[in-house]
């Protein structure tokens, strides 16, 4: 008997491959892109060049060691459970004070065993909230960033967060140059109406940065990530960015929303009155149709909503469970749910 075991193995070893194995073999092809909105994280320290007065110890709603050691505990929770394989190559985040509480993020526990480094630049914003990425060094290779600065010919003595810029390769399949862009649009402060127009202009000159890549490559591999303030169906990403809805044959050259098919569901990422669908991936047509290097494993983006992250309501509205409102602190995580997209290296 032993004799015609060893035969078959001889002879198809593939049918001996262990389960760990096949697992290993997907682990190591999986590379997920992530983008979470951390809802204000700011260290408890006085900096003179910031209106960080509403996270000191002596707010309002005091903004202590504690709770700021919390809130870093809660992301990295969040950020190390968004998939049960692996940590995301690339984390995209905004509503960052500076480089010291991205610097603390990842020595957290979960994220420490992905040895990030970071990309920030200081922004103009007046709240003192900037975008950053983080990035897995054994995964990708940045090769190129910088900020892109948004300005308001109307008005321009409102300043607001840059865009930020990252060029670079995974680290597995070099052949695959990325052009990701992490954004976080002006709010809907004053009404949607009144702040429509800062939207507007932040996707033209967006929308200037693809054209500049698109003339000299038509078929290059571009992501949008972030926090548009804006749904996948306003003027700012269907007009101005033409970001449309996965199609069955897409144009490389177009852009496609992730989230619309969730979004067209009422499923959304921030609740207020209801859900909106803020947080979104958008890509180009070329990443739709790739079948070789980095390709995507699904047509549509992911939100991360386990219940240990939502809060509900006395109405029994469910809700993303937040740190803090303007006058009371709750010590959850963000007002805002995480999201992602799944690539496989083929």
């Amino acid at each position: 008997m032993l004799k015609y075991i060893f035969i078959v193995f001889f002879l198809f070893p593939g049918l001996f491959t262990s389960a760990q194995e096949g697992d290993n073999i997907k682990k190591n092809r999986k590379f997920i892109i992530a983008f979470y909105n951390v809802e204000n994280l700011f260290d408890t320290i006085d900096d003179p060049g910031k209106r960080d007065g509403s996270y000191l110890p002596d707010a309002k709603v005091a903004w202590n060691t504690e709770r700021y050691l919390l809130k870093l505990n809660h992301l990295d929770q969040v950020l190390s459970s968004l998939d049960e394989d692996v940590l995301p190559a690339i984390i995209g985040l905004c509503e960052v004070e500076n480089r010291r509480v991205l610097e603390d993020l990842i020595t957290q526990p979960g994220l420490k065993k992905g040895k990030y480094g970071i990309i920030h630049f200081e922004s103009p914003d007046e709240r003192g909230i900037d975008n950053a990425l983080i990035y897995r060094k054994n995964q990708f290779i940045p090769l190129e960033f910088h900020p892109v600065p948004v300005r308001f010919s109307l008005d321009p003595e409102d300043n607001t967060r840059d865009i930020l810029y990252v060029k670079g390769v995974p680290k597995k399949a070099r052949q695959d140059t990325l052009h990701i862009f992490v954004n976080h649009w002006p709010s809907r402060w004053g009404g949607r109406e009144k702040s429509d127009p800062k939207r507007v202009t932040t996707a033209e000159i967006l929308s200037q940065q693809l054209d500049s890549i698109l003339s000299i490559d038509q078929e290059a591999a571009i992501i949008l990530m972030g926090d548009f303030n804006d749904e996948p169906a306003d003027r700012s990403l269907t007009e101005v960015l033409q970001a449309e809805p996965v199609s069955d044959h897409p144009d490389p050259a177009k852009l496609y929303n992730l989230m619309y098919e969730d979004y067209l569901t009422g499923t959304g990422t921030i609740y207020w009155k209801d859900w909106d669908m803020f947080d979104q991936f958008i890509v180009s047509g070329y990443l739709l149709q790739k079948s070789t290097g980095m390709v995507l494993a699904e047509t549509k983006g992911s939100i991360f909503d386990p219940e240990w992250i939502m809060y509900i309501s006395d109405e029994g509205e469910t809700r993303p469970s937040r740190t803090a409102g303007s006058s009371s602190y709750y010590g959850g995580y963000s007002d805002h749910l995480a999201v992602y997209i799944i690539l496989y290296r083929k």
